[in-house]
C-alpha cells in the first residue's frame, strides 16, 4: 500500500512539474502580465476547505476587503477532496495564493512559502505550528484547533443525575456506563447517538486507541510504526480491548441499534439539541447547528475512557488538534500577491475585525496568546478547559496511512451493524495495517 501512494504522489508531482512550467514565473498567468500591476497586486485567492464558514468567510472577506482595498477571491473545495482540487488547480496554473491544507502539506511543501517571520509566530501557542514546521522554519498559520469525543446535552443529564452534572464524574467504563443507564431509564431520550460515517469512526473515534498508549509522543508513534510493521497483536493490547469495551457501550445504548447505518449527519445535531439524546460523538465543529436549534442549550465533552483506572492516560483526556492550516503559494504568486497574502493572514489573527470574525462568526478557538476576543459558548470553553488542564490528546490520525480511516471505519461500520464479531474486527485492524507497511 505505501508503494502506490508513494507511486501516487511520484506521478502527481511530475504531473505538476511538467505542466505549462509551472515553476517559471515568467510563464504563469498571473506574473508575466501581472507583475508589478496595481490591480493584480491586490487581488489574491483563498482556497478554503471548510464549507460549513463559506458564508461566514465571506463576510469576513468584505470587512477585509474595505479595510485593506486588497480583492479576495474565494475558490471552494466544490466536491471531491482537498489533494484533489489542489493538484488540479496547480497543474492548471491557477494555484491560489492561500490555502487551507492539512495532511496534503507534505505533497505540497516545496511550493510553499516560509512564514518563519510573521508577526503572528511569536504568538502561537506552543507546538501548534509543529506539523507544518521544517528546519525550524514555519511554513504555515494554525487556523484553529477542534476537539472531538462524547459531546453531551447538560440539561438532559442534569436530568440524568437529579442534579447538576459534573463531567469529571465519567472518567472510567464503569462511571460511563453509569451515566448510560440513567440516561436510559428517562423517558423519551435515547443515551447516546452514533454517528455511523467512515469519517467519524474511522478517524476520530480510532484516534484515543493510539493516542492513548502512552503520554510521551514517542512512544505511541513508535507503536503505529509497529504496527505498521506487523509486530503488534492488538487482541493482547490492553488499551485496545479497554477502547473495544466503550465501543461495544456505544453499541449497546445506541439510539439506532436497530439500523444502525442509517444516521445522516444532521440526525445527530437535532437529536443532541432536541434533547433526544443524551450524548453525541462528534466534535466542536458542531457547534453552530446546536447553537442554532438551541441558541440556549449548554454543551460539553467527556472523555471516551479506555479502563477502569482512573489513573491511567487517556480516560481524563479528549482529542484535541490542529485540523488545518493556512499557507501561502511561493511558486506560481507574485512577491505583491504574497505580500497580500500575509496581511490577510495578520489581519484575521491580530485585528479586532478579524479576530471578532474568527471568534464569533467562525467559531475558531484562539491558538494565539494576543487574542482580546474570548470565545464565550458553551462547547468551546469545555475544549479550552481540557486544554488549559493539559487533559488532551495527540491527532495520531494526522498520521494515517491515506487510506487509514476509511478502511479502519468500514471495519466498525461492519462491527457496529452487527456484520462483524471481535475477532473480525481485529483481523480486518491488523490486516490493514500490515499490508499499509508493505
Amino acid at each position: 500500500m505505501k508503494k502506490l501512494l508513494s507511486l501516487l504522489v511520484i506521478v502527481a508531482l511530475l504531473a505538476l512539474a511538467a505542466c505549462g512550467g509551472n515553476d517559471d514565473k515568467s510563464s504563469t498567468p498571473n506574473d508575466s502580465e501581472t507583475k508589478g500591476s496595481t490591480s493584480k497586486a491586490k487581488e489574491i485567492s483563498i482556497f478554503l476547505g471548510k464549507p460549513e464558514i463559506a458564508q461566514e468567510f465571506e463576510a469576513a472577506i468584505a470587512d477585509f476587503s474595505s479595510e485593506t482595498g486588497i480583492k479576495v477571491t474565494i475558490i471552494p473545495l466544490a466536491g471531491g477532496n482537498a489533494y484533489e482540487r489542489m493538484t488540479s488547480l496547480y497543474s492548471s496554473g491557477n494555484a491560489p495564493t492561500i490555502m487551507m491544507m492539512a495532511q496534503e502539506f507534505d505533497v505540497f511543501k516545496d511550493r510553499l512559502l516560509d512564514l518563519s517571520d510573521q508577526p503572528w509566530v511569536e504568538t502561537v501557542q506552543e507546538g501548534m505550528t509543529d506539523f507544518v514546521t521544517i528546519d525550524g522554519s514555519v511554513f504555515g498559520q494554525p487556523t484553529t484547533v477542534e476537539a472531538f469525543g462524547f459531546i453531551y446535552n447538560k440539561a438532559i443529564l442534569d436530568q440524568a443525575v437529579n442534579g447538576d452534572f459534573d463531567p469529571t464524574t465519567v472518567r472510567t467504563h464503569d462511571d460511563f456506563r453509569s451515566l448510560l443507564e440513567q440516561l436510559d431509564a428517562l423517558e423519551g431520550v435515547d443515551p447516546i447517538h452514533v454517528s455511523p460515517m467512515d469519517w467519524s469512526l474511522g478517524a476520530h473515534l480510532t484516534n484515543p486507541l493510539f493516542a492513548s498508549q502512552s503520554a510521551d509522543r514517542d512512544e505511541r508513534h513508535q507503536f503505529m510504526q509497529d504496527m505498521l510493521d506487523g509486530n503488534v497483536s492488538i487482541s493482547e493490547n490492553d488499551v485496545f480491548n479497554g477502547w473495544l469495551t466503550t465501543f461495544d457501550l456505544i453499541k449497546e445504548f445506541n439510539s439506532n441499534k436497530n439500523a444502525p447505518l442509517a444516521a445522516q449527519y444532521d440526525d445527530g445535531a437535532l437529536a443532541l439539541a432536541n434533547g433526544k439524546t443524551g450524548i453525541w460523538f462528534m466534535g466542536n465543529w458542531a457547534y453552530p447547528q446546536l447553537h442554532e436549534i438551541a441558541p440556549e442549550g449548554e454543551f460539553g465533552f467527556l472523555p471516551v475512557p479506555i479502563s477502569n483506572d482512573l489513573s491511567e492516560f487517556g480516560n481524563k483526556e479528549i482529542s484535541v488538534g490542529v485540523p488545518s492550516y493556512w499557507v501561502i503559494d511561493a511558486s506560481q504568486s507574485t512577491e505583491d500577491q504574497q505580500e497580500a497574502a500575509k496581511e490577510f493572514l495578520n489581519w484575521l489573527v491580530s485585528s479586532e475585525s478579524g479576530q471578532e470574525h474568527y471568534v464569533n462568526e467562525f467559531k475558531f478557538i484562539p491558538v494565539f496568546d494576543n487574542f482580546t476576543v474570548k470565545p464565550e459558548d458553551s462547547l468551546s470553553l469545555s475544549v479550552l478547559s481540557y486544554m488549559e488542564g493539559n487533559y488532551t490528546l495527540e491527532w495520531m490520525n494526522l498520521y494515517y496511512p491515506a487510506d487509514g480511516w476509511p478502511s479502519m471505519g468500514a471495519a466498525m461500520q461492519k462491527y457496529l451493524s452487527d456484520n462483524s464479531d471481535r475477532e473480525g474486527l481485529i483481523q480486518e485492524f491488523e490486516d490493514y495495517w500490515k499490508n499499509a507497511g508493505e
